[in-house]
């Protein structure tokens, strides 16, 4: 992906393009020998979190474990009385 700009209609564009081009054609006028520009690369991705965001991820992974467990339990406990219920006095 390189970033071009048009000499005859001064517009700045992107191409997906081979490796080394140095111009090629503009989509707004038509005309060719735009040249590549350099633009400002993007940000470096982050792939590790800081203490605090692990620390932060860790708690909300907590409190996911326990209403899990919590909502896994309450279900146990009602499949088990209703197969109770369904015969009077089981």
């Amino acid at each position: 992906m390189y970033e071009f700009h048009c000499g005859s209609c001064d517009a700045r564009f992107e191409l997906l393009t081979d490796v080394g081009t140095e111009s090629a054609s503009c989509p707004e006028c038509n005309a060719t020998g735009a040249e590549r520009v350099l633009s400002a690369p993007g940000a470096p991705f982050k792939l590790t979190k800081t203490g605090a965001d692990r620390r932060k991820q860790e708690r909300r992974n907590d409190a996911l474990r326990k209403r899990t467990k919590a909502d896994f339990k309450a279900k146990r406990k009602r499949a088990h009385e209703a197969r109770r219920t369904p015969g009077g006095d089981g």
